[in-house]
């Protein structure tokens, strides 16, 4: 399996195609075999009624970027099932989400991702499993 291809191959068509991922304003940082990083804007639209970053987002930025390291294996996935732990409230212009693998068998993947703030401070931790399509 060539990683660098299939990275850039993942890379292209986030930054070409309309989706989840650019409508709100995710941003792949890297990628490689075993491991994601991907960053979200936060704004107005972001935000709870508490001025915190949402839960959705913050569950869709841990989501994201755990699929996308899934697909680094070269196969197609959805996500079969997934849980978030919320630590602390997302606060500043931007969270991190980090994904790395825990587990790739013959149809489900096992993944868990932490959500950093700019400050680097924890402020939540998920789990995901994913079941190849193809």
């Amino acid at each position: 399996m060539d990683t660098e291809k299939i990275s850039e191959q993942i890379k292209e068509y986030i930054e070409n195609n309309p989706g989840y991922i650019k409508y709100n304003k995710m941003h792949l940082i890297k990628l490689s075999e075993d491991y994601a990083q991907m960053s979200v804007d936060l704004d107005e639209n972001s935000l709870n009624p508490n001025h915190t970053a949402h839960g959705g987002l913050i569950f869709g930025l841990a989501d994201s970027v755990m699929g996308l390291a899934a697909r680094m294996t070269n196969r197609n996935v959805v996500t079969l099932s997934s849980n978030i732990n919320y630590l602390k409230p997302g606060l500043g212009s931007k969270l991190i989400g980090e994904a790395e693998k825990i587990k790739v068998g013959k149809t489900t993947a096992v993944f868990k991702c932490n959500i950093y703030d700019e400050k680097n401070n924890l402020i939540a931790i998920a789990t995901g499993t994913y079941y190849f399509i193809d």
